[in-house]
């Protein structure tokens, strides 16, 4: 029957697409899945793609599959046939996703979000949960120390597919208990023949108003020879986007304009306002410049010398180079001050504006921060097929370094002005200000307030193999079986050392400073004029740098690049042996057919991380620290058993339902496992500053303790249960509609909270939370309107949407579960609803998308204050974005394309309640790049 058909039989999905060339109107080749049983989809999962009888349509209809059609069906199909939760999306073309950034593409499947900033996407979660998995063609591939590679350091002209595993399997590599993202680039084998494609574009950012290249090249071509078939590809990519992010912001700290003090005395902050009126004690401005860039590359070969044997080798090599520029302006609205004309919100008691007078100086930095990344992974492997029978044996090196170089110019204005200030204004809330018979253009108002550089330097290598059989049995309902062992050792390492000077005192004007180009007018806050600070004097970024020879000179401080600090610094190796099996049954209940896996992954870790602990042995003769920083050494060892189950049950030859069962876990990262500990700088006042006279104030008392921040060896993995359900009906080539529910039960998320047991100090140091549980539902729907009787022309159209709802809660804040009644918290970075509706129109020389991407507000991040000693917490309220992309034809394999990304320029806007009766101010109003791109594909 055609349900038994679709559900047992394991013709791969990849060779259904290459036996249809008529069907899909294409030459390139894409799998359905990846070719390894590791990591990405595997073997087991490569079933057949539904068959031309199974839509009703034959191959000879008029609707030829091609671009944005052929994608959706691929990526449609890799959902149906999949043995786990996936979804996927897939290239329409060599070198086009559907978005100009490969994290950008994953915000359009359901269940997954992203954070913005920087010129793009990234932050990915999945269900609500960041902790993933990343691989590329089935092999894990990392950036230096951490645990994944950023989708968005995967160029989008090199990605044939994105792959989105909401649910694990055995044969797939441990690590995340959100699921993981394979990215799978393209190979030899995907195409019939010789293979030349490119693109070339300028993406233009309105903010920063900088045009920056982009392209891609491909070069592939397969050739029958004596001693077999061989194919070679070779790809190359650069991406870069230079942008400006604008945010105007305030203090999270809400003061009031009576507090009572230690000893019960009750003093006016504010004399002029009246009293017990609320209003956050600083303003800032924060304009942040980037020049980032990535460039990429990456080669495959195959060799299949016979039928039954398939030998191959591949590499890519990652870059990352990023030349920021940040601006910061700090505005006390604390000291000495005193509050005239003061207006209040509504009949509230929140202040809405105010002169402020006699307030702490306004003061800031200047920074220069260079960052660079680069990751090679090389591999190779063989895979052997043989009747019933599949081999497979992998073997990959990895090697990624990321390193920054900071250099901060810090300033203070030379006196404290006046400033009329607003705590929200009319237009997207948040503070504003302005300066009475102060100009804030004019580097004479300046004064040296401190030089800080700061290096980093973070690294891993890894050494991962593995080996899979396969083996289809002819034993009643057991139809196949899947074993593999697996085995990973992996290093990673961190330097860091910064200094710095502070020079308030001696009142240096910043003009004095030596060899600074101190520029006024550079651009900012394009698309909203409600703040008048815009234009403020500062060095510039190539002037800090060209000059940072003279400057160490200035400041008084040593030669060279600071040394790194060793309680900063450590070594890890973690060793990592998986064994797996899994059966895949299936069986018949009437006209209705069922299939599955059932299976378990082992896997023992060993980890060891050496570093250096801080012990102070005494004062010398001025009374500073005589320090010494002896070896440490901590490790952990543990094996962890992860069971999977599934069901796939048709229904009809259109409709099915599925379940599974999965436990996952992810390690937690070095960093937090580090047995170190390193304190910061000590606390430098401002010669003005209240807590000069008095420093026994229990504000000053915290805002002077010293802090630091230090690992937690004995932290545990974070484990899931996790279950799906999901109803998936497939009624043409690219029209579905699917429902699901999942439920995550996950325990041991990391949070920093202060540790006050060393030495009076306040320690970051990472702890094990308690229980979360994330449970929610997806809809999904895509159809082009393939319809009988509709005019040619109407069957252009089509549309993409999907709805996602998560209700997640936790033990969260253990630090201040007492304040809060001990109860749960709502998860952060999760948004209750987000939904994505695409509009589609294809015809054969023109197409074009309108895609909306919305979610609700989410917390970002919980928070504790002087003031109001209560875990609040900070939400970006709910944000939409529309991006446009259209692409015209007007010669064979030649396209013109057109992108806008955030056409609205609507900005992301962060609250923060202060009290428990629900007030709030905007701690944030942040407004992203608006990116035009325009350039040319090509294809021979």
């Amino acid at each position: 029957m055609i349900k038994r058909r679709r559900l047992c039989v394991t013709t791969s999905a990849l060779a259904l697409l290459t036996s249809a060339p008529a069907a899909w109107g294409q030459d390139v080749q894409v799998p359905a899945s990846g070719q390894t049983a590791e990591g990405g989809t595997p073997a087991s999962a490569q079933e057949s793609l539904p068959a031309q009888a199974d839509t009703g349509e034959a191959a000879s209809d008029a609707i030829v599959v091609t671009g944005l059609r052929r994608s959706l069906a691929t990526a449609a199909a890799i959902k149906r046939n999949s043995e786990g939760i996936v979804d996927a999306v897939v290239a329409e073309d060599i070198g086009k996703l559907p978005d100009t950034f490969a994290s950008s593409a994953l915000q359009r499947v359901a269940g997954v979000n992203v954070t913005r900033g920087g010129g793009e996407a990234a932050g990915v979660t999945v269900r609500g949960l960041p902790d993933l998995t990343t691989t590329y063609n089935g092999r894990q591939i990392f950036t230096a120390e951490g645990r994944y590679v950023a989708i968005q350091d995967f160029p989008a002209g090199t990605v044939a597919a994105l792959e989105v595993y909401k649910s694990g399997l055995a044969p797939q590599i441990e690590g995340g208990i959100a699921g993981s993202i394979n990215v799978r680039g393209r190979k030899p084998f995907d195409f019939k023949g010789f293979e030349l494609s490119g693109s070339l574009n300028g993406v233009l950012s309105q903010q920063s108003e900088k045009i920056v290249p982009n392209g891609n090249l491909l070069i592939s071509n397969r050739w029958d020879t004596g001693m077999g078939e061989m194919g070679l590809l070779l790809n190359a990519s650069y991406v870069g986007v230079n942008f400006l992010d604008s945010t105007r912001e305030q203090s999270l700290v809400i003061a009031t304009t009576n507090v009572t003090n230690a000893d019960g005395t009750v003093s006016n902050r504010a004399p002029g306002a009246a009293a017990g009126l609320r209003f956050p004690d600083a303003q800032g401005n924060f304009l942040g410049y980037g020049n980032r860039y990535r460039p990429s590359a990456n080669a495959a070969f195959q060799w299949k010398p016979t039928p039954e044997l398939e030998i191959y080798a591949d590499g890519l090599y990652q870059g990352f180079r990023s030349k920021d520029y940040n601006r910061w302006m700090f505005i006390p609205i604390y000291g000495d001050l005193t509050l005239t004309n003061v207006e209040t919100i509504g009949g509230t008691n929140q202040i809405g504006s105010a002169t402020v007078t006699g307030a702490s100086r306004p003061d800031g930095y200047t920074g220069s921060f260079n960052g660079k990344t680069d990751t090679y992974q090389a591999g190779a492997g063989a895979i052997w097929t043989k009747d019933r029978l599949r081999l497979s044996a992998d073997v990959a090196y990895t090697d990624s370094t990321y390193s920054t170089s900071v250099i901060n110019i810090d300033y203070a204005m030379a006196s404290s002005p006046v400033r009329n200030v607003q705590f929200e204004t009319a237009k997207d809330g948040g503070p504003t200000q302005t300066f009475v018979d102060f100009d804030i253009t004019d580097p004479a108002n300046y004064i040296s307030r401190g030089l800080w550089q700061e290096r980093l330097v973070v690294s891993g290598q890894d050494w991962q193999t593995r080996a899979d059989l396969s083996y289809d049995l002819d034993l009643g309902f057991l139809k196949r079986i899947d074993v593999g062992v697996r085995y990973s050792d992996r290093k990673a390492g961190r330097d860091l050392g910064n200094l710095y000077i502070n020079n308030e005192e001696d009142r240096v004007p910043l003009t004095s400073l030596p060899g600074l180009d101190i520029r006024t007018m550079l651009p900012g806050f394009t698309y909203n004029r409600a703040q008048p600070n815009v234009f403020f004097a500062a060095p510039t970024r190539d002037s800090m740098r060209d000059s940072i020879v003279d400057l160490r000179s200035f400041f008084g401080v040593p030669e060279g690049v600071p040394p790194f600090n060793p309680a900063e610094n450590f070594r890890a190796n973690e060793k990592s042996y998986a064994a797996y099996a899994q059966v895949k049954y299936g069986f018949d209940l009437g006209s209705t057919v069922v299939d599955g896996v059932v299976g378990l992954r082992a896997v023992k870790t060993k980890t060891k991380i050496d570093g250096f602990s801080r012990v102070v042995e005494g004062l010398d003769e001025n009374g500073a620290e005589i320090l010494s920083y002896p070896a440490i050494s901590a490790g952990n060892d543990y094996t962890d058993y992860l069971p999977n189950a599934s069901a796939r049950i048709g229904l009809t030859d259109e409709l099915q339902l599925r379940l599974a069962y999965t436990q996952t876990r992810t390690r937690p990262n070095f960093f937090d496992l580090r047995p170190n500990l390193s304190l910061g700088q000590p606390v430098v006042l401002a010669p003005d500053d209240p807590c000069n006279d008095d420093p026994t104030t229990a504000a000053c008392v915290e805002r002077l303790r010293r802090g630091g921040s230090a690992g937690n060896p004995d932290l545990k993995p974070l484990t899931s249960d996790n279950y799906d359900i999901s109803l998936e009906y497939y009624f043409s080539r690219t029209g579905s509609f699917t429902a699901a529910l999942f439920r995550h039960d996950a325990a041991g998320f990391l949070a920093t909270v202060d540790d006050r047991s060393v030495d009076g100090l306040r320690i970051a140091r990472p702890v094990n939370l308690g229980k979360t549980r994330l449970q929610g539902a997806e809809v999904t729907f895509t159809s082009f309107l393939d319809f009988e009787g509709l005019p040619d022309w109407a069957k252009g159209f089509g549309i993409q949407a999907n709805g996602t709802y998560i209700d997640a809660k936790g033990d969260l804040i253990p630090s201040f579960a007492e304040t809060r009644g001990g109860g749960q918290e709502a998860f952060p970075g999760v948004s209750r609803w987000a939904y994505n509706v695409v509009g589609l129109y294809e015809r054969k020389q023109f197409s074009a998308r309108l895609a909306y991407n919305y979610r609700s507000k989410f917390i970002t991040a919980y928070t504790l204050e002087t003031f109001d000693p209560t875990a609040h917490a900070i939400v970006e309220r709910g944000r939409g974005q529309l991006d446009f992309s259209t692409s015209l034809t007007p010669i064979d394999n030649v396209t013109i394309a057109f992108d806008i990304v955030n056409l609205l320029g609507n900005p992301l806007r962060r609250t923060r309640e202060y009290n428990d009766v629900g007030d709030a101010y905007t701690r944030q109003v942040l407004y992203l790049e608006r990116a035009y791109s325009l350039g040319v594909r090509f294809r021979f």
